[in-house]
């Protein structure tokens, strides 16, 4: 944001200086279908123009910045001097750099969902499992737990199904321990767990590496 506010504070002077050179702006704009069709605000689109209308008026794109959802489009108009220009090219660049947003917005939202499921399986283990599984799930208590640490996520899922519907093959030892937490725990919680195990056993694997 504070690139687009720099950019933004000198677009009037930087219009003045080049007559052949504009700088316009969106902001927060989330539909990469439209960008090309909505006003413009700035330079010389002054919120009456659109990349395409600037296209008519024979302007052409000569970059485009995107700082999360907010677009700087620099024109130039066409002369004897920017002839040359490979518009296909150009349009590519841009193209790409559209594409490139959007692949990092999508990064950034699926990032963001793992560390909210690790968070919550944080609170969930340590509250309820972390007593007797200890605190990676690798412990066994008096050798009757398993190491849940261990455990693929259709593990998980199966135990504590077991746990839940009175399985013959987990009533026994210390299982009805487990009764309780399985009947009310839901299929977010398992998740949410074995996304926090795993998160722990990558993190050890990381620093081992850099060892």
């Amino acid at each position: 944001m504070k690139l687009l506010s720099v950019i933004l504070i000198n677009i009037f002077a930087f219009t003045l200086l080049n007559a052949q050179t504009t700088m316009c702006f969106k902001e927060n704009h989330t539909s990469m279908s439209t960008i090309e069709t909505v006003k413009l605000d700035g330079g010389l689109c002054q919120s009456k123009n659109s990349v395409k209308d600037m296209h008519k008026k024979g302007w052409s794109t000569d970059d485009i910045k995107i700082n999360n959802s907010n677009y700087i489009y620099i024109f130039k108009k066409k002369t004897a001097l920017l002839a040359d220009i490979d518009m296909d090219a150009l349009e590519l660049k841009v193209v790409k750099k559209l594409q490139d947003a959007e692949k990092e917005k999508k990064k950034i939202a699926k990032e963001k969902a793992v560390r909210g499921k690790i968070n919550a399986g944080r609170k969930t283990y340590m509250n309820k499992c972390e007593s007797c599984h200890g605190p990676q799930g690798l412990m066994r208590a008096e050798n009757t737990s398993r190491a849940i640490g261990n455990f693929t996520l259709n593990e998980f899922i199966i135990t504590m199904r077991g746990y839940k519907n009175n399985d013959k093959d987990f009533n026994r030892g210390r299982a009805m321990i487990m009764k309780p937490w399985a009947d009310t725990a839901t299929s977010n919680d398992i998740k949410n767990i074995y996304v926090y195990l795993k998160s722990l056993k990558n993190d050890t694997t990381t620093n081992k590496e850099k060892k």
